[in-house]
Order: C-alpha cells, then structure tokens, then sequence
C-alpha cells in the first residue's frame, strides 16, 4: 500500500511540475464602430454565449434603474465586446429594456437604439419591438420604409442562412417575419388615413 500511494504521488508530482503556464493573450475583437481588447477575465467562447460578468446580467430588475441609467450600462456593457456574442448582446439589452426605452426614452435614445438595431446581421428576438421602436422614432415616411424593408431583408437572409431542424421551422420564422412587416405597414398605413 506504500508503495502505491508512493507511486501515486510521484506520478502527481511528475504531472503538476511538467505542465505548462497557460496565460491567455488578450484577443482583438472587431466592433462595428471602434476595435477594442478582450480580457483575460472575459475571453470569447466562439459559441456566441454572452460572458457571465457582463452588465446586462445585473441588469434584470431594470426598474431600478432610470432609463438614461439604464442606456449608460448598455452603452458601457456594449463597448467591449468579441464578434461572436456581439449581436446576441445588444439583441439580449435591447428584450430587457427596449419597451422603456420606447416608452420613456428620448428622441435621441431611440434613434441610438433603433441605429443599433440596424447594425447587427440579425435580430429573430425583437421583431415586435423593432417595429415599435421604428414607428415611436421621429422619422420621415421614407425613412421609416427603408428602415423596414432593410430589416426585413437582413433577417430574410439570416433566416435562409440557417440551417433549421426541419424546413417548416424555416417557414415558420420567415412567415413572423413577413407577418410583422406586413401588420406594421398595414397600422402605420390605417393611422394616416
């Protein structure tokens, strides 16, 4: 039994001096508008999972906060981020508190909002709210279409770019999509006449 637990620790003590320091390198990550660094504490996964330190999971009982409060977390959570969960975070803010941002925020909250928005490959989680959003912004009738036809066909193409479980899944979502547009228009188009 001695020499057992002898051999046992020899072999322990062989592993733990022979492996190597693996310090992770900071990582570029590309943002739309600037470059930031990634962190040690925060490296991507490639799997578009949102790191567990960031702001917006303290962020769940957002009546805490003002919605100017609540625009500066994004804005300080948003900055640095890695390519693979940068859409899903601004998506994951924007289904927290995008009804307060078109309820109380600002002229110019929802144009920054509804500008993030327009900037990422897709947004499957906030149709209804994108919509909402784009009809409570100050914006022309020609701005307003080719802010809605540019999302409808981002996320068309999103969606095509998927490969689904089944193509009835595909139907599915391509058919919310096209039944979001088509009722914002048909509203936006009742409210004028």
């Amino acid at each position: 039994m001695k020499k057992i637990s002898l051999l046992f620790s020899v072999v322990c003590l062989v592993f733990i001096s022979c492996s190597e320091d693996k310090e992770q390198e900071p990582v570029q990550a590309v943002n739309p508008k600037n470059v930031h660094v990634i962190h040690d504490d925060d490296p991507p996964s490639g799997q578009g999972d949102i790191p567990r330190n960031k702001l917006v999971y303290k962020t769940y009982a957002q009546n805490s906060f003002t919605v100017e409060e609540l625009w500066d977390r994004y804005k300080k959570d948003v900055e640095v981020t890695a390519p693979d969960y940068h859409d899903n975070l601004k998506n994951f803010w924007f289904s927290i508190i995008g009804d307060r941002v078109i309820n109380e925020g600002s002229d110019e909250m929802k144009l920054y909002f509804l500008d993030e928005q327009m900037g990422l490959k897709q947004n499957f989680l906030n149709y209804d709210r994108f919509f909402r959003l784009l009809d409570a912004c100050s914006l022309t009738d020609d701005e307003v279409e080719t802010f809605a036809l540019d999302f409808f066909d981002r996320n068309r193409k999103a969606i095509n770019s998927i490969l689904w479980k089944t193509d009835e899944d595909k139907k599915d979502k391509l058919g919310e999509l096209a039944y979001m547009q088509r009722t914002f228009f048909l509203l936006r188009n009742s409210d004028k006449g």
